[in-house]
């Protein structure tokens, strides 16, 4: 069965695929845009992006058409800037949009969105258990890769309903998870942007000074302070996907990953929450181990990861071009970062 999409639901779920496909169907280019039956395209793109800079939240309009094509819009504004704060930040403001709408969504098109833009394994199930009514199930494999980046209990997969390889979940529960895999998906970096003529250069501009005034208020320093997962190097993204699908790995590996991401900025509880679905997990024995590398508790050293030689004997290597030159993961991960930096 074919569903077919009305265009207030592409306005509505902009990051779709039947959107995409109706946007790349327009043919529209750079030129196009610059013309004065776009204008309040373009002055839609920036609003979404200030809304997310001042409330941290994308609000959803009634032009569907102009809703629609305002988000590559703001999406081609945030790459233009180059910025991981701004991604970050306009990412999480287009996420929250996302799980207020999908939370209201009908059951068909919500399970239809899943399937198609995520790939995802959902059905529509009735389930009653723990005191609590379940709508759906989900593949546990395809739960488990936003879950894990949640920090509430609620989440941890000791504490859900599964069966046979499934995880049941209300809708809430679902339009949170898609929200999360939007956010991830904003947070990707699409390459160099094209070269914008004079009145979209303009409009960027607009958003870097909000966007500056914003970092000063908030006391946010320029640099690696965000982090970034699409600057991990091959070995560590390899080990956070592998607990992140719920699959042990080594001591030495446990070891790297956490001190890799204690370094790079994460915080005690979202490391202990990223290890919470593997199957030996211990939350007492795994905050202790955390907190000593971290340098909280036992002597107060804070450790690093192992060098890419000391990986190496471990079988833990895995290497790409940008390895070559590189002797330390988080060398690799500074270096990455001033690389996309440069090239944005």
């Amino acid at each position: 069965m074919v569903f077919m999409y009305s265009k207030v639901d592409l306005a509505k779920y902009p990051f779709t695929k039947e959107a995409q496909k109706y946007i790349e169907s327009l043919s529209l280019d750079i030129d196009d845009l610059i013309s004065t039956e776009y204008s309040p395209v373009l002055r839609r793109g920036v609003e979404r992006i200030i809304e997310a800079l001042e409330s941290g939240y994308v609000s959803y309009r009634g032009n569907a058409f102009v809703e629609l094509l305002s988000f590559p819009i703001a999406r081609l504004f945030v790459e233009s800037l180059g910025d991981e704060y701004l991604r970050r930040r306009y990412a999480v403001a287009e996420s929250k949009r996302a799980d207020k709408l999908l939370a209201k969504e009908e059951d068909a098109k919500l399970i239809n969105i899943v399937r198609e833009t995520f790939g995802w394994d959902i059905k529509k199930a009735l389930q009653r258990a723990g005191g609590r009514f379940y709508e759906y199930k989900l593949r546990v494999t395809n739960y488990l890769t936003f879950a894990p980046y949640f920090q509430d209990r609620y989440w941890k997969l000791v504490n859900r309903v599964l069966d046979e390889g499934y995880v049941y979940l209300r809708k809430m529960d679902v339009a949170r998870l898609v929200s999360e895999a939007v956010k991830w998906r904003l947070m990707e970096k699409k390459g160099k942007p094209p070269d914008l003529p004079p009145e979209m250069k303009e409009m960027v501009n607009t958003i870097r000074i909000k966007l500056e005034d914003q970092k000063i208020d908030r006391g946010i320093d320029e640099g690696i302070s965000e982090v970034s997962r699409e600057s991990f190097p091959p070995c560590i993204s390899k080990m956070l996907s592998e607990i992140l699908a719920g699959r042990n790995i080594s001591h030495h590996a446990r070891f790297a990953l956490t001190s890799f991401l204690i370094n790079v900025g994460l915080s005690v509880d979202e490391v202990i929450q990223i290890f919470s679905n593997v199957p030996d997990f211990d939350e007492n024995l795994t905050r202790y181990q955390v907190e000593h590398i971290a340098g909280i508790t036992g002597g107060g050293t804070k450790y690093t990861p192992p060098a890419c030689n000391t990986l190496r004997t471990y079988g833990l290597c895995e290497k790409n071009e940008l390895c070559e030159s590189i002797n330390h993961p988080l060398s690799y991960y500074r270096n990455s970062l001033r690389i996309r930096q440069k090239d944005e």
